[in-house]
């Protein structure tokens, strides 16, 4: 129901972390998006080459002449090569064996009987004996059923051959160049990754029928020569088909193992999702109960089978990365590679601010009109910052089959070639409209998650810069004006018969705030680490109450089991403590800004008044808010175990927490529904409500139908949009307000001193 978020979604689909949770989310269909671009337009109408294009095809054919010699292989090395290749496929022979073994000898354990009864011509006993046997053959389609598939395919947009002429040359020559065929095609995603990958079943690689998938944020963000180092180090694993034989045979078992010890196998979300259900059958509960134990002992197994299949053969992946390295270096230059490795982690690390920025843009209601782009802008931000960036990272190995980003520049370094492409242009030129191409990628997306009409919400990426730029200036603004209390806590913006501030002016109240400032900010930071206190303990009394193992969910960091709820009880009195005396300061900026609203001209008014408004009911649900912010952190740590092994007792304790989320989230639902809170969303003013169901999707209306995954994920995402609201009213009344004040000379509070 609910799609996948920011934090999950960087390499695979970054655009995704920022849409919405809809029904019909589903991966893009790359094919039909393919099939459009090639209907677009007819054969008749296929453009010209530009001359841009024309140019850099000829320089390409120009530049790589002739072809590297292929080397002999030694006896040393063919021994290593079939070294490698016989543990990779006997590790999986070994899971074969055991279990064709294990059900064999059940099977034969079980026969035996059979075969004595019949003679006996007792038909029952045979029967009774022979059920077993039965069952025992639907046990080994069920050990054996993870041998088949679990390798993840890349896709992307198939560039046409009017697309980019240049980058079709570009491969061909370097193909040529480094005697290995060209690829069947090219296509492009919005990944940061360059990918060589089957181009039809996992078989056809090792018959060279391969494409590239190139993502665009490299195509926008690269020079020419960064990108032909990138495709000349894969091309470069196709030049021996026994290294090549070795090298994609190890990376397909790791990634089959991987995959199943990791349960992120489609099978394994599948039974995930369904053991997560409320309600259960007795018959349903116990099938479930069983495969529960048949996966676990699985992932079990196949977790040791990766570990000693990685110490084994990284080895000789790690060499082979080097060597293909130093093919790709003599074509382009040990320069150009260095720089395509500093530009890639840098392009990586860019796209991390733009899903950030990306989505502050939806939560106010706006998309990213071109992501590839840009990532290529922010990295062109970064790029003052390269040297440091890189240095920070470089020498941890990105994968146990890689080696380090500092070992490849130091190979880079020894070899000291120089490359064939001297011209220094962007790699965007390779492509008749880049730009254009990069706008459907990311519409593709979009569209993907159930965004109707995506484009009429998209802006460029300099202009979401700018709102988020002006919202971080506001930010500040109201971090002054509420004198820096505006971060953890819901303010009790509300009117108060117990308020004894009535009378007070604007100055009044001012020096009110700075009088106490001292003794406030002393409650402030009193109150901040008892609170984080408080959310500890109440985790670890869940988690007690559950009985599940605290040492697996918060590490060494721990309190007393026994003393737990006692010490939660008496941190509760100690934080409504200091909380009282916060609020009596809270009621002072209150009546600041109450008695400035009465004196503003009608104008003013009317631009403070809805965040005022919204401020004093949003205050009203503060114990609803932090309430389901406390129940939300045992919920989190429990979701964020079911891959690591899922057991009755974990399952249950989820449900125990998934039900007291969703009881506090109905009735914050309730609070709000009953106060017009409105916000502003696509120049729409709607009810904070329909904001949250525009966003996050409908909420079913039992909680039996919602997931303990899903109903995580939804509160995650509600907690992210009601700061990002509340931030926004108290930035828009300390706007007004602070005007007023300078206008009328009313002394505010100086934060410097």
């Amino acid at each position: 129901m609910f799609a996948n978020f920011a934090a999950r979604r960087h390499l695979t689909g970054p655009l995704r972390a920022v849409s919405p949770v809809a029904e019909n989310d589903s991966e893009i269909d790359w094919k039909a998006a393919s099939k459009k671009a090639k209907h677009a337009i007819h054969k008749k109408s296929i453009p010209v080459p530009s001359d841009n294009s024309q140019k850099l095809s000829e320089y390409f054919v120009r530049s790589f002449k002739g072809s590297l010699a292929l080397k002999k292989i030694n006896i040393k090395e063919s021994l290593e090569l079939v070294l490698v290749e016989a543990v990779s496929l006997l590790i999986p022979m070994v899971y074969i064996s055991v279990v064709f073994a294990a059900m064999a000898g059940v099977i034969i354990f079980f026969s035996q009987p059979v075969i004595e009864y019949l003679g006996n011509e007792k038909y029952i006993e045979a029967t009774l004996w022979g059920s077993p046997a039965v069952l025992a053959f639907g046990l080994l389609y069920i050990l054996m059923r993870p041998l088949f598939g679990g390798f993840k395919s890349f896709h992307g947009r198939v560039l046409r051959g009017h697309e980019a002429p240049a980058l079709k040359s570009l491969t061909t020559e370097l193909s040529r160049h480094l005697n290995v065929k060209p690829p069947r095609r090219i296509e492009v995603n919005n990944e940061t990754a360059l990918r060589v990958d089957a181009y039809a079943g996992v078989n056809s690689i090792y018959r060279d029928e391969y494409k590239i998938i190139i993502g665009a944020p490299l195509l926008m963000g690269m020079s020419v020569n960064q990108l032909a180092a990138m495709l000349a180090h894969e091309l470069s694993h196709f030049r021996n088909k026994k290294k090549k034989l070795a090298f994609y045979l190890m990376h397909h078992v790791s990634e089959w193992l991987y995959f199943r010890a990791t349960g992120q196998d489609k099978f394994h979300q599948k039974l995930l999702s369904r053991m997560q259900k409320e309600g259960l059958s007795k018959l349903e509960y116990l099938e479930l109960w069983m495969w529960q134990r048949i996966h676990l002992v699985q992932q079990s197994a196949f977790s040791c089978m990766f570990s000693v299949h990685r110490d084994l053969t990284s080895w000789k992946s790690r060499q082979i990365e080097l060597e293909t390295d130093a093919d790709a270096i003599s074509l382009v230059g040990s320069d150009d590679f260095s720089s395509m490795l500093r530009q890639l982690r840098l392009i990586q690390r860019s796209q991390t601010a733009v899903s950030k920025q990306n989505d502050w843009a939806w939560k106010e209601g706006y998309l990213l009109d071109d992501y590839g782009l840009a990532v290529a802008l922010e990295a062109k931000k970064a790029s003052v910052n390269i040297d440091k960036l890189f240095g920070e990272h470089s020498d941890k190995e990105v994968t146990r089959f890689c080696p380090s980003d500092a070992v490849r520049l130091e190979n880079a370094k020894a070899l000291k070639h120089k490359g064939v492409l001297t011209a220094k242009i962007p790699a965007s030129l390779l492509l008749e409209k880049a730009s254009l191409i990069s706008k459907e990628l990311t519409l593709l997306d979009y569209v993907s998650t159930g965004i109707g009409a995506p484009e009429k919400h998209c802006v460029s990426s300099q202009k979401i810069r700018e709102l988020q730029l002006k919202k971080e200036k506001l930010n500040q603004l109201a971090r002054r004006y509420f004198d820096g209390r505006i971060e953890t806590r819901v303010l009790r913006f509300e009117p108060s018969e117990e308020r004894d501030v009535s009378q007070f002016d604007i100055q009044t109240s001012i020096d009110y705030i700075r009088r106490y400032r001292v003794e406030d900010r002393k409650q402030q930071a009193a109150s901040a680490n008892l609170l984080k206190r408080i959310h500890k303990a109440y985790v670890i009394q869940r988690l007690v109450q559950s009985k599940l193992p605290l040492k697996k969910y918060l590490g060494n960091e721990v309190l007393a089991k026994g003393e737990s709820e006692a010490y939660l009880e008496h941190m509760r009195a100690q934080y409504q403590q200091a909380l009282y005396h916060m609020e009596a300061m809270d009621q002072v900026f209150y009546q600041r800004a109450f008695v400035a609203l009465n004196h503003l001209d009608m104008a003013a008014r009317s631009e403070a008044l809805g965040a005022f408004s919204n401020l004093e009911f949003y205050a009203q649900v503060r114990r609803e808010v932090s309430s389901i912010n406390e129940a939300y952190n045992p919920l989190s740590l429990i979701v964020n175990s079911l891959h690591n092994g899922v057991s009755t007792k974990i399952l249950q304790a989820g449900v125990k927490e998934k039900q007291q989320v969703w009881r506090i989230l109905q009735e914050l639902i309730a609070s709000l529904k009953e106060k017009p809170v409105k916000v502003s969303l696509n120049r729409r003013r709607i009810h904070i409500l329909e904001y949250f169901e525009v966003k996050l999707g409908p909420l079913p209306d039992d909680s039996k139908e919602i997931t303990i995954q899903e109903l995580a994920d939804y509160v995650s995402q509600l907690l992210q949009l009601l700061s990002f609201q509340y931030h926004k009213w108290q930035s828009q009344v300390a706007l007004v307000m602070t005007r007023f004040e300078t206008q009328n000379d009313i002394s505010p509070v100086n934060l410097l001193n």
